[in-house]
């Protein structure tokens, strides 16, 4: 089962799901991203997690023998070791960013907040090939960073810092200084969570409406 797979599973559990609370985006997929200050040791445990998913793909590859499958879990165990005592070594740099999916319609409203704000604009071009005149979005970098800052805002819920004080949710101007602090891989950890999380919403809300469906 995939990782996004798994969002779905748990967002659907006895107890926790219900059809109401989906709707309004309280039962959406949840997922945690650990994030460390310390830039050059946050690297190298992205390396090491690169490494570890690497070896579990290895392990659904189908033909392996026992033997293969042995030199396989033994070297994942040590990466894990090697991982895990990293950040027990720096644990007072790690802050745990708690992600909550948004529905579609709601990361269209902030799409279209971002396009009010900077509008799309357009220049022509001549096809080389066709000799035929097309339009071609100009880029706009400004846009493209408000976008990201307010998904940041909407889509985590909550910051927990190393000695488990809680904040819950950031602002907008939050959203901006830590794009602009944080180190490069925690950036990217948490850009590519929130695009997990999409995924996990899309695939969330399809088997709800499937279930709900069915059961009518």
């Amino acid at each position: 089962m995939s990782e996004v797979e798994n969002m779905v599973a748990e967002a659907k559990k006895p107890g926790v799901f219900k059809i109401v609370d989906a709707v309004k985006n309280r039962a959406y997929p949840t997922s945690q991203i650990e994030i460390f200050i310390d830039e050059d040791s946050a690297f190298d445990i992205s390396e090491l997690n690169d490494q570890i998913n690497k070896i579990s793909m290895e392990m659904e590859t189908l033909g392996l023998d026992k033997k293969e499958i042995d030199k396989i879990m033994k070297r994942r165990d040590e990466i894990l070791d090697k991982r895990d005592n990293l950040i027990e070594s720096m644990g007072g740099t790690k802050y745990t960013f708690h992600l909550r999916g948004i529905s579609e319609g709601r990361r269209n409203e902030i799409f279209e907040m971002c396009t009010e704000k900077y509008p799309i604009k357009y220049e022509k071009n001549r096809n080389a090939l066709s000799g035929e005149t097309e339009k071609v979005e100009i880029e706009e970098p400004q846009r493209d960073s408000y976008f990201t800052s307010l998904l940041w805002e909407a889509y985590i819920e909550k910051v927990v810092s190393p000695s488990g004080d809680e904040q819950v949710g950031i602002s907008f101007d939050e959203a901006e200084e830590l794009r602009a602090s944080l180190p490069l891989a925690a950036i990217t950890m948490i850009s590519e969570g929130i695009e997990k999380m999409r995924a996990a919403t899309a695939l969330f809300m399809l088997s709800v409406n499937e279930d709900f469906l069915a059961k009518s």
